[in-house]
């Protein structure tokens, strides 16, 4: 697995940011100084919007206090660069053809890493074969430290 410089960019799937929203180890890896950009898409973004209720619901998240206000405050703080699906649009068709047999609503953020030629930070083998490098939580954490 190739290292990653403090300049490198990261394309975030919305995994990590759930997890770092309940405090789970991705918030580490938002606030750490060894990365040097954490992008996603508004659609992912969008993906997350949706799923906070639900996400606080949870037992764990619910038995620690955590309701959706402060899911939402967390969610504002994350350090993220949001792309519009107008500054991937050229690499889109290309990410729909590779994500077509695994999860096509997955080819958004694969058409942002395929623009900016960019590694993922999933935690979803969806995107394995997809012809970019991916990166999860625990590989980012045995990377970087904590």
């Amino acid at each position: 697995m190739k290292g990653l410089n403090r300049s490198d960019r990261l394309v975030v799937d919305a995994n990590p940011i759930l997890s770092a929203l309940i405090g789970g180890k991705a918030r580490d890896l938002f606030l750490s100084p060894h990365i040097g950009e954490l992008v996603t898409t508004r659609h992912t973004l969008g993906e997350v919007e949706k799923y906070i209720p639900e996400l606080a619901r949870k037992p764990r998240v619910a038995a620690a206090g955590v309701g959706q206000a402060d899911l939402w405050a967390a969610l504002v703080v994350i350090p993220l660069t949001v792309y519009q699906r107008e500054h991937y649009q050229k690499t889109l068709p290309e990410a729909k053809r590779r994500m077509a047999h695994r999860d096509p609503a997955d080819a958004d953020i694969l058409a942002l890493a395929l623009m900016l030629d960019a590694p993922i930070w999933t935690n979803d083998a969806d995107f394995e074969g997809a012809g970019v490098q991916c990166f999860t939580t625990a590989e980012l954490l045995s990377v970087l430290g904590p």
